[in-house]
């Protein structure tokens, strides 16, 4: 009967919090913006490569907070959970430092929060932009040898006409002057 139909929609209900509070990490890893073998993440012993984390940024979510750290050496970004496994762990954040303090291969590191830069660059000079004339002489000419002036000139005669139409609707039929011919096109 329906109990299969109410079960899984039951099942569905259980799961939906799970599947919304998807990990960050899984995210990246099965982007489709990454190399065709998956992201790399080669964090290595060398103490070179330590200075090169940076702590980019800070999100929170329902499961909790993800910390961006930014690999320099390999011009390449990931997202961190307190807990998580890896070669690289969290240890503790201070909120009101905006310091993050990670172990990398069983090293402690304090990151600071990375500050964004702002460069004033100069703007760019606006290009003078020429009138293009059209082939009669001055800009928006009226007159016969500008097609654009014919065409104005065409429905400026038409706004008269109709406008001496609906004066002479307005107007008892013994005052109304004659309207004026349609022009010639």
């Amino acid at each position: 009967m329906k109990t299969p139909g109410l079960l899984s929609l039951l099942v569905l209900a259980l799961l939906a919090p799970r599947a919304s509070a998807a990990d960050l990490q899984t995210l990246i890893a099965r982007s489709p913006f990454a190399p065709a073998g998956g992201p790399q993440l080669n964090l290595g012993d060398a103490p070179a490569e330590q200075s090169t984390l940076e702590f980019r940024g800070l999100v929170i979510d329902e499961s909790g907070p993800s910390y961006s750290v930014f690999d320099a050496s390999q011009n390449r970004g990931f997202w961190i959970r307190e807990g998580g496994d890896g070669p690289l762990r969290v240890r503790s954040y201070n909120a009101q430092e905006s310091l993050l303090e990670v172990e990398q291969n069983g090293r402690a590191t304090k990151l600071q929060l990375k500050r964004a830069s702002v460069q004033n660059g100069a703007a760019p000079a606006p290009r003078p932009v020429a009138a293009v004339q059209p082939a009669g002489g001055q800009p928006g000419a009226v007159g016969p040898s500008n097609p654009d002036g014919r065409r104005l000139e065409a429905v400026a005669a038409e706004v008269r006409r109709r406008r001496a139409l609906r004066n002479a609707a307005a107007k008892p039929a013994a005052e109304a002057p004659a309207p004026p011919p349609a022009p010639a096109q």
